[in-house]
C-alpha cells in the first residue's frame, strides 16, 4: 500500500499536488491513501485522518511537512504534527538527541520525503538519512543541491482541464496562497498597469496579517477592482472566470503555467520557463512509478 502523510492538508497548492498524486496512483491501479490533519482533502481522493494512519510491512510512505527525526516518530505521527503546528517543543530533549543519532532507512517499508514548495519545513528539522529517496518538485527548491545524490525531480501533477472558450476580457487571476512570500501586491499592481479591469485573488488565506497590511490598502487605492475569492476547488471554473493569470515570483514547481496552457489563459510571470512545463501527467507519473519501483 502507498500511504501519503502530510502535516498540512488544508486548501493550498501543496495539498492539491498530493491529492492529484494520490488520484493518479489509484487510477493506475496502485492503491494509495492520503492522510492529513485537516478535513479539506477528505472528499478529494482516497483519504483519511492522521489518527487513522499506521505504518505496515511493505508500505511505501510518502512524507510531506512532518518533522521526522526517527522511524519511531511514525508511530506517534498525529501528536508530533499537532505539536509542530502549535510551535511547541514535542519531547524536546528526546528530539534533540535523536537529531545526532546515526540512522538509516527502515527495512520494513520504503520511506520517501517530498518537497513541494519553498516554504516547506526546513530540512534541519528532518532526519533526511531515514529516507530512501527525496522528491523535489523542482531543482530550484531549497535543499536540492545538497541532497541531489539522494533525490529525484518530478513536477507536480495537475488535474484534467479543458480549453476555456468563453473567458471574459481583462479579468486577471492571482493564484496561490495569500502570504508575503508570494508578493501578491506586486502582481496586482502589474495586472492593473497592464489594463486589467478586475483582479481576483484565488488562494488560501495563510497570512491574514500580510493581507490586511499589503492588500487591503490596494483595495482602497483601486476601489472595486480587487476581489478575494479564496481557494477554489473547481480549477476549471476558476480558469473560466479569468483571461490572464499573474505571478510576481518565479515558481518553476507551480502547475499554474501548465494549467494556463491547457485552458488558453494568458500567463504573466517574471520568466515563463520552468522544469516540467512540457511534461504530461503520464510522463510525470512514470517518474514516480520508476522511483517508487512500482
Amino acid at each position: 500500500m502507498i500511504k501519503i502523510i502530510s502535516g498540512f492538508s488544508n486548501a493550498a497548492g501543496s495539498t492539491l499536488a498530493l491529492v492529484n498524486l494520490c488520484n493518479q496512483l489509484n487510477a493506475s491501479k496502485k492503491p494509495c491513501v492520503f492522510y492529513g490533519p485537516d478535513s479539506w482533502h477528505l472528499d478529494k481522493c482516497e483519504s483519511g485522518t492522521l489518527a487513522e494512519f499506521s505504518p505496515a510491512h511493505n508500505d511505501t510512505i510518502i512524507v510531506n511537512d512532518i518533522p521526522l527525526l526517527s522511524v519511531d516518530d511514525l508511530l506517534n505521527i498525529q501528536a508530533l504534527t499537532e505539536e509542530n503546528r502549535k510551535g511547541g517543543m514535542f519531547n524536546s530533549l528526546i528530539r534533540s538527541v535523536k537529531r545526532f543519532l546515526p540512522s538509516t532507512p527502515p527495512s520494513k517499508y520504503k520511506l520517501y520525503l517530498t518537497r513541494l514548495s519553498n516554504d516547506a519545513l526546513p530540512l534541519s528539522s528532518i532526519q533526511t538519512s531515514i529516507f530512501h529517496k527525496i522528491h523535489f518538485a523542482s531543482d530550484t527548491l531549497p535543499g536540492y543541491s545538497r541532497l541531489s545524490a539522494l533525490s529525484f525531480i518530478a513536477p507536480n501533477l495537475c488535474g484534467d482541464l479543458n480549453k476555456s472558450w468563453h473567458q471574459p476580457e481583462k479579468i486577471a487571476g492571482i493564484i496561490g496562497s495569500v502570504k508575503a512570500q508570494n508578493n501578491i501586491e506586486l502582481a496586482i499592481e502589474q495586472a492593473l498597469l497592464d489594463g486589467m479591469n478586475t483582479v481576483i485573488i484565488f488562494g488560501y488565506m495563510k497570512e491574514p496579517k500580510y493581507y490586511y497590511e499589503k492588500i487591503i490598502p490596494l483595495t482602497n487605492k483601486y476601489p472595486g477592482k480587487i476581489k478575494y475569492a479564496g481557494f477554489l476547488d473547481d480549477r476549471q471554473k476558476m480558469y473560466d472566470a479569468i483571461s490572464d493569470a499573474y505571478t510576481s515570483i518565479d515558481k518553476p514547481w507551480s502547475v499554474v503555467g501548465r494549467e494556463c496552457a491547457m485552458t488558453g489563459t494568458r500567463f504573466h510571470a517574471p520568466t515563463n520557463s520552468g522544469i516540467g512545463e512540457g511534461m504530461t501527467n503520464e510522463q510525470i507519473y512514470m517518474v514516480w512509478k520508476n522511483e517508487l519501483s512500482l
